[in-house]
Parts: C-alpha cells; sequence; structure tokens
C-alpha cells in the first residue's frame, strides 16, 4: 500500500498558498529581500566614504555610469574589486546614494554574508525587479502579468527570472521609445557579491546578467563590488564577462593612505571638538607619529582605520586612553573591549572559509616568523610541490596575494614570485592568542619545527611526506 507517511516533509509557509495571494505584486514582495536595498532600514546607518576622501575612484565611477570616459565607454560592467576591508561598501553606498537623488539608479542588492535574507542568490532577481517595477509603472504592470501567466515564476531559474520579470518589461519600454538604451543607461548595484554563500550561485549571478547583456536590447549599466575571490577572478577572466566589463582595483593607485589621514584626522578632530572628556584631550593630541602609525597599520584598507576610529571615539571612556590601548602603549584591563573586534571579526571568517587553514598558517608562519617571502624557498621549507603554496593562497587571496618581480643573477634573468600581505595588521592578530583563537601561531613552537625542517634540509634528510610545523 501507498504510505502517506514516508517522504513527507513540511514546506515553508510561503511556499504552500501560491494560489492564495490573487495580487502578483504582493506575491513579487514576498520574494523580496528588503533588507538588501541601498537605503533599507535594517542597514541604517550603512558604511558611506568619509567626505573629501576616494575623490578619484568616485568620478571614475561617475563618468563610466555616465559615458564620459571614452575608454570605458562600452562597457556594461564595472567590476570593483579590492580585498577584505578595502572601502567597497561604502563606495557603493556612496554611488547609491548620489544616483538615487538624480535618478540614475534603478536597483540595488547588497550582500550580507550574517544576514540569511541576503546572503544567497534566490532573491537577486526578484529584489532588482520590484525596484526597478517602482520606477517604471509599465515595467509593473507587465511583471505583475508574468506572474500570472507563471505563479511559479518566482521559484524558477535565474537566467528564466531576468528574462521574464526584467529583460521582457525593459525592452517593451525601449521599443516604446521610453529612453534609448544605449544613450539614457540605469545602474544597478550589486555589493558583496562574495558574500553570497554559495559559490555557484555567485557565478550564475555573473552568468545571469552577462547574457541578458550580450543579447538583450536592455538599457542598464552594473556595478559589481567583491573581493578578489578565486572563482570570481576565473569568471571575469572569461571572455564571455571581459569583453562587456571594466575593473576597477581599489588598489595603490588610488592613493588610499591620504585619503585615511584625511579620515583619521577628521575623526579625531570631532572627538576632541565633541567628545564628553573634551576638556582633558591635550591641544596636540593625537601626535603626527601617532597618526602615521595608524596610516602604515591600516595598509592602505579602510576597516582597520574605522575600528580604531569606533573604539577611539567611545564616549564612556577616554579617547588618549583608548588610542594608547590601540598602540599597545596600554593594557586594556580585564573585561575591557578589545579594540580590533570588528576586523578580528573579518579575519575569522575568512580563514573560517578556507578549505586548509592549517597549511596556510603553516605558509603564512615562515612568513611572518622567518621573513621569507619568495614562494619557492616558502615551498621548499615547507615540503610543498611546486605550485602548492599558489593554490593554497588562491583561498584566502582577500588577504594575501602573489606579486611577481624579475630577479638578474649574474648570466640571466629570471621571474620570481612574493607573498605579500594586504594587511599590516595581519601578523598582529595571528600573533595574539586572544585575538586569533583556534588560528593563533605559537611561535616558540613553529620556531623549533621551522628549525628542526631546516636542518633536516640542509642536511638532505627532510621528509617531504611529513611537513607539520604548526
Amino acid at each position: 500500500m501507498f504510505n502517506l507517511g514516508q517522504n513527507v516533509s513540511e514546506a515553508p509557509v510561503s511556499s504552500i498558498p501560491v494560489n492564495r495571494i490573487t495580487d502578483p505584486f504582493v506575491r513579487l514582495g514576498k520574494a523580496v529581500s528588503p533588507a538588501a536595498f541601498h537605503d533599507s532600514g535594517a542597514r541604517y546607518d550603512p558604511p558611506k566614504c568619509y567626505p573629501n576622501t576616494r575623490l578619484a575612484v568616485l568620478e571614475q565611477i561617475r563618468n563610466w555610469v555616465r559615458g564620459l570616459d571614452t575608454e570605458e565607454r562600452d562597457a556594461l560592467i564595472m567590476w570593483l574589486h579590492g580585498p577584505a576591508g578595502a572601502g567597497k561598501s561604502a563606495i557603493a553606498q556612496t554611488i547609491a546614494e548620489e544616483f538615487s537623488t538624480q535618478d540614475e539608479i534603478l536597483a540595488s542588492y547588497f550582500f550580507s554574508r550574517t544576514d540569511p535574507t541576503r546572503n544567497h542568490a534566490r532573491s537577486v532577481i526578484a529584489t532588482i525587479a520590484y525596484q526597478i517595477s517602482i520606477h517604471f509603472p509599465t515595467v509593473r504592470s507587465l511583471v505583475e502579468e508574468a506572474i500570472r501567466t507563471d505563479p511559479l515564476i518566482l521559484t524558477r531559474s535565474l537566467p528564466t527570472q531576468m528574462l521574464c520579470l526584467i529583460v521582457t518589461p525593459l525592452e517593451s519600454l525601449v521599443a516604446s521609445e521610453y529612453f534609448h538604451a544605449s544613450k539614457s543607461r540605469r545602474l544597478i548595484i550589486i555589493d558583496g557579491l562574495d558574500e553570497c554563500n554559495d559559490r555557484h550561485g555567485q557565478t550564475d549571478i555573473l552568468h545571469t546578467i552577462a547574457e541578458a547583456l550580450h543579447h538583450r536590447c536592455i538599457p542598464l549599466k552594473f556595478l559589481i563590488a567583491s573581493r578578489p575571490e578565486h572563482g570570481l577572478t576565473h569568471a571575469f577572466n572569461r571572455r564571455y564577462l571581459s569583453e562587456i566589463s571594466t575593473r576597477l582595483a581599489l588598489d595603490d593607485t588610488y592613493m588610499p593612505w591620504d585619503d585615511i589621514q584625511v579620515f583619521l584626522r577628521g575623526t579625531f578632530a570631532g572627538i576632541k571638538e565633541n567628545h564628553p572628556f573634551r576638556t582633558r584631550i591635550p591641544t596636540d593630541w593625537p601626535a603626527d607619529e601617532e597618526i602615521n602609525y595608524l596610516v602604515h597599520k591600516s595598509s592602505g584598507q579602510f576597516i582597520y582605520a574605522a575600528t580604531v576610529a569606533r573604539f577611539v571615539e567611545s564616549i564612556r571612556h577616554s579617547p588618549v586612553s583608548r588610542l594608547e590601548i590601540v598602540r599597545g602603549v596600554r593594557t586594556g584591563g580585564t573585561g575591557q573591549q578589545m579594540p580590533f573586534g570588528e576586523l578580528d571579526a573579518l579575519y575569522h571568517h575568512i580563514f573560517s572559509s578556507v578549505e586548509n587553514p592549517r597549511a596556510v598558517l603553516r605558509l603564512f608562519s615562515a612568513v611572518i616568523l622567518w621573513g621569507l617571502s619568495m614562494i619557492d624557498k616558502i615551498e621548499l621549507l615547507l615540503g610543498l610541490s611546486p605550485g602548492e603554496a599558489e593554490l593554497l593562497l588562491c583561498d584566502i587571496s582577500s588577504l594575501a596575494y602573489l606579486q611577481s618581480s624579475s630577479v638578474a643573477s649574474r648570466h640571466m634573468s629570471e621571474t620570481c614570485k612574493y607573498v605579500r600581505f594586504y594587511h599590516a595588521s595581519l601578523g598582529d592578530f595571528l600573533l595574539d592568542q586572544s585575538r586569533s583563537k583556534k588560528f593563533y601561531i605559537n611561535v616558540p613552537l613553529v620556531h623549533a619545527r621551522l628549525i628542526e625542517h631546516a636542518i633536516q634540509f640542509l642536511d638532505g634528510e627532510f621528509d617531504f611526506t611529513y611537513t607539520t610545523i604548526y
């Protein structure tokens, strides 16, 4: 007999009454992630660029969107990429707010790995379609008709949703000459794509967007911000994306140290003017050497400076003492708030996402403790196969990268690869057990094992099958 009690699972409440929700726009709203909007109440107050910082980056994005840059005018996607903490979300938020006042942005989707409503790909198309429908009543009616025709459209593949809910309705606007597809392109922002918890979902989103832009006449440009994770870099290197996209790397080209100094000086000036303990703050605080120390430690990444600023400006503590804690001049004391909680959480997330964190920590130990950076020497010391260290770094590309450099010898010139860290503060984190916890690098233990390996290697007795130095 057929057993009704077997293989029956309880479906989510929202998936049961498909035909009970008669209003298609309400049905669309049920599939939307409102917290992903750039002006969502759930994200208030989101990070934005500090006044008079990131000016060159913002101007380049503006010129690209408006078609003023002749070299990038035809690119329909801009990939804004940079390491963890570089300030990508602040830039995306600043552009979103600026363009919304001028009706140049149609939609935005801000991913967050910690928010289950916006850390997946399932709601991306519905969320974008909803925002576009708000802008254009004609699009809304066509989207509603698509949902009436196929009540399950919101459960279908991303390309199918894109075609029915975004592409076809927008093509009708172009056909009606509401605006010209190539001259009046509107912006869609997708921030934090690397925070989508499914790596296949990340590439599905990119493929869906590229397919729509390649084969359809739709008036859109996409600003996509993410870390340069291995899978995303590989996707953008593929022809279907590379031929319609441009890239904006948050690297040394844009002199981030100058912007970070502007931010820190402005923040400390505000503390001296508004803090409850302002009368106890010396007029020459902070000293130039303290600012320079913080700029150096930031390594061009805004997250370090922003974390320091939030810690120092606490109204329940002395700003002077808090800055001394940051610099290590003063201890925080038992039960005191740690200055780098946000930064540490980011580091923990990145290391937890690595396939083989112990192997990565062994590699980092050689760099931090012995000052080794040439990849070939690290592989020899750790007993790794040629190319293995480079593969390990693919998993942690938001914290470290390989830099190629030509080295001239007596008879020839060769290209060598060196391990480089994006964050000068990474070593501080890994060498402080109270911060790094299970990712702590035990200095005496690692030193002893590194020395043991070095001696074995020099004696020709190195066992390449046993490489535990951590």
